[in-house]
């Protein structure tokens, strides 16, 4: 098996020198991918500001905005470290450079290896290991350690980096560090005072390392309703520290404020309204007369999700058929047809799979989504193959979509997957 590798290596090694030369003469290719990363890394600060929007004008729900954001920044983290590596690999080097690194670099990579490598790395269920703990997408915990002393340093440095002090709170709560987490918090509050989002946050890792929402975490979630009292995760505490106490009346006062911004028959609603209707059983608490109005509401609004659905086939044309594994994802997808271009409903698969029937409904929508199809009353449907497994399209992604925006509960919707993506 090394001995293969080793045979592999030199291949493309020769490769990699051929191709550095013809970069070298063309000159063109490596600022057309560092441009395309740019052009992906400004779509996510496009999504991210529309994000924002929605947020603002009250179309999205607190739970989901906070869930979205988290995802939206984790990938313009992904790919502005895309683009720094682009950078660095678009720096050139002389042609007499690139042909004493095809004798030198070889070389000392192969009898490195010898001496240092790890032939072990060659086993397939170290490799399956090794694959498993990628594709749950995180640095080891040596690394986020070291990362986490390098912000301590940074914030021992510059002490009112308010941005900063509250990843590491974040960052030490994830690790069940929750003194130092709890430590963190103090210094966001110190330098943004009285802010709902902060206080509560901070109240539920403490009630987290404690178990219960007696003292000082009842004290910020007080502080944080006084700060702003329709902020949904104070009001959600401030329910169960009632509940937990027996104090079913008010329990039901807070969540039912909490409520108040959720869409009614959404999943969120239907959660409170369970616990609602949980602390009244128990409190012997009668339902006020608008209740059933408000249960009708949602009744409806459901059946109208369930309704809101687009079907149809897609399929590759027969001329792209080999540039296509099996194992590639494809995402097929629907948008609006104006206003915010982010998905309102979603469906992955296999490339194997093609062609294929789809579906796609309200509840299909991705995570990065604001709306769902009972949201629209049009959408244009797109299909979209990618060797990376990565919503966001990239150079040498296929793609295609159907010839018009159609209406929602549109069926036997036609996609071809006929286009090369530059």
């Amino acid at each position: 098996m090394l001995l293969t590798f080793i045979a592999l290596a030199c291949a493309l090694c020769a490769l990699a020198v051929g191709a550095l030369a013809y970069t070298l003469l063309k000159g063109s290719r490596d600022a057309g991918a560092a441009a395309g990363e740019s052009e992906s890394l400004k779509l996510l600060r496009e999504q991210f500001a529309e994000l924002e929007s929605e947020h603002a004008a009250g179309n999205i729900g607190k739970i989901e905005y906070a869930e979205t954001r988290a995802e939206l920044e984790r990938r313009v983290l992904e790919e502005a470290d895309g683009e720094e590596r682009a950078a660095a690999a678009g720096s050139r080097m002389g042609l007499y450079a690139a042909l004493a690194s095809a004798l030198f670099v070889p070389v000392c990579a192969f009898v490195g290896y010898l001496q240092f490598g790890s032939p072990q790395t060659f086993d397939p269920e170290f490799l399956k290991a090794q694959a498993a703990s990628q594709h749950q997408g995180g640095h080891s915990d040596a690394d986020m350690m070291a990362q986490i002393e390098r912000l301590e340093q940074r914030l021992r440095e510059n002490p009112d980096n308010v941005d900063g002090w509250l990843m590491l709170a974040r960052t030490h709560g994830a690790f069940k560090n929750f003194a130092k987490s709890s430590a963190a918090y103090e210094q966001v509050d110190r330098l943004m005072p009285g802010n709902a989002v902060i206080l509560s946050d901070w109240a539920d890792m403490l009630a987290a390392a404690s178990g219960s929402l007696e003292g000082r975490p009842l004290e910020l979630i007080e502080r944080a309703l006084k700060a702003d009292p329709a902020y949904w995760k104070a009001l959600a505490l401030m329910g169960t520290y009632c509940f937990d106490r027996k104090d079913y009346a008010g329990a039901v006062r807070h969540w039912s404020k909490m409520r108040e911004g959720t869409e009614p028959g959404s999943e969120e609603w239907n959660s409170i309204t369970d616990n609602i209707e949980q602390a009244r059983n128990l409190g012997g608490i009668k339902a006020p007369a608008e209740e059933a109005a408000l249960k009708q509401a949602a009744k409806r609004a459901a059946a109208a999700v369930r309704e809101a659905v687009v079907e149809g086939e897609v399929s590759l044309s027969s001329g792209l058929a080999a540039r296509v594994q099996p194992d590639d994802t494809v995402f097929v997808f629907a948008r609006p047809v104006t206003g915010s271009k982010m998905p309102v409903a979603f469906l992955r698969f296999k490339a194997s799979e093609l062609p294929r029937a789809f579906r796609l409904d309200s509840s299909s929508q991705m995570a990065m989504g604001v709306k769902t199809l009972a949201d629209v009353d049009r959408v244009v449907i797109e299909a979209r193959v990618s060797r990376s497994g990565n919503f966001m399209p990239r150079q040498g992604d296929l793609e295609g979509t159907a010839p018009e925006p159609v209406a929602v509960g549109a069926k036997s919707v036609k996609v071809v997957i006929g286009k090369v993506l530059d």
